[in-house]
């Protein structure tokens, strides 16, 4: 972390933060994001004890997600109030107390309300995540460290819970453990340093959100919205071809070992490479995976395409928040990367939903892919078109 920025900041810009927020801001992070892994699991356990109904389960899943995608957003600007650590420390607290409520929670509505407090709360220990990334000599890799260190417990809690803990302990023990995590957070959180709590420089309305930056935006939520598509039909490409739940299982298991293989490359080392280079590709090559995942026959080439997919969705990613810095030096738009990628992950699975047929998920996938195009021709726009407008525009007023 010690190297040269790759992505100067500007004069009066926050220094880039240290290794003991990088650290702190991982791990906290990695608390915050859990949930995102493991709630079909925890949430699935409840409604299989009876405690929550099929309908109130997409509910309550819902409403952290939005709860947690909504303080992320909002939390860089609220910790420049007081003490940031205090605040990270008060919300791991906060975050413990909700996942406890659970044990006694057998109403609907007071579980939906602890899961709204554990979103919000998540999604402040989230912004310092955000910030220790975008602020970081290398965002990018930064950012696929990250996705990187946040899947693995993802992957082990999504085997053992269902397998071992649950079984044993309970319904309740998988946000029991969650707790057990944000307790930690608590101490971690006063590894945080000074600068995660730093204003970015005045800068106008329109100096920060200029079109170029708009466009990035949108076209960081459709490409999220095409992969989140891609996720949530996946396993029901298997169903629809009768391959085993052997088959199924190998699958996804697959999918998340590839999502780890592909940020561990870029953390290691393809951050060195050109972000317009990677998203541009990448967003062609991911189309052509979500189109052959909706024409795959064979086990072994379903499984091969899921492995793929996930490789290239997670190794892309983090090349998101370099475009953001690109275009918005004062990293403020960056800041909203995560909560963007959630909302693109909530919304391309509804999006893509009106194009599925009983027992025929290949319009689903057509149209998951339609999203991931619609998104690298806004990078190209953003990138390409409006920076040679603007020359042409600086060369014309030169020249009156």
């Amino acid at each position: 972390m010690g190297e040269t920025s790759s992505t100067p900041l500007l004069p009066g810009v926050p220094q880039p933060t240290t290794t003991a927020t990088v650290i702190a801001g991982l791990f906290l992070g990695t608390v915050a994001f859990m949930i995102t892994g493991i709630q079909p699991v925890l949430l699935g356990a409840l409604a299989e004890a009876g405690r929550l109904s099929e309908a109130a389960l997409g509910r309550v899943a819902w409403a952290e997600v939005a709860a947690l995608a909504l303080a992320s957003a909002i939390g860089p600007r609220l910790l420049r109030f007081g003490s940031a650590r205090r605040t990270i420390a008060a919300a791991s607290l906060s975050l413990a107390l909700a996942n406890a409520v659970v044990y006694v929670s057998h109403d609907t509505q007071l579980l939906i309300l602890s899961r709204v407090i554990a979103g919000l709360m998540e999604g402040l220990l989230l912004a310092t995540t955000n910030i220790a990334i975008t602020r970081g000599r290398h965002p990018e890799r930064l950012s696929a460290l990250f996705l990187m260190v946040s899947a693995i417990p993802q992957v082990a809690a999504s085997y053992l819970l269902p397998a071992m803990v649950i079984p044993r302990f309970g319904a309740d023990s998988g946000f029991g453990i969650l707790g057990a995590l944000a307790i930690v957070g608590i101490a971690v959180a006063f590894l945080l340093g000074n600068e995660i709590q730093d204003a970015p420089p005045r800068k106008t309305t329109a100096q920060v959100w200029t079109p170029a930056v708009l466009i990035g935006l949108l076209g960081v939520i459709l490409q999220n919205a095409g992969n989140g598509a891609g996720w949530e039909y996946q396993a029901r490409v298997g169903e629809n071809l009768h391959f085993s739940g052997q088959v199924v299982g190998i699958a996804i298991a697959a999918d998340l070992v590839f999502q780890i293989i592909g940020t561990f490359t870029v953390a290691w080392i393809a951050w060195r490479v050109s972000f317009r280079i990677v998203l541009l590709l990448g967003c062609v090559v991911q189309a052509m995976i979500l189109v052959a995942m909706s024409r795959v026959h064979a086990p072994y080439g379903y499984i091969w395409v899921c492995a793929i997919f996930g490789m290239m969705w997670l190794g892309v990613n983090p090349y998101q928040v370099s475009l953001l810095v690109y275009l918005d030096k004062t990293r403020q738009a960056a800041l909203l990367l995560a909560s963007l990628q959630l909302a693109g992950f909530a919304t391309g699975p509804l999006i893509c939903s009106f194009f599925v047929r009983p027992g025929n998920l290949e319009g689903a996938f057509w149209c998951a892919a339609g999203l991931v195009l619609a998104s690298l021709a806004l990078y190209i726009v953003a990138l390409v078109v409006l920076p040679r407008l603007d020359r042409t525009v600086a060369v014309q007023r030169e020249s009156v």
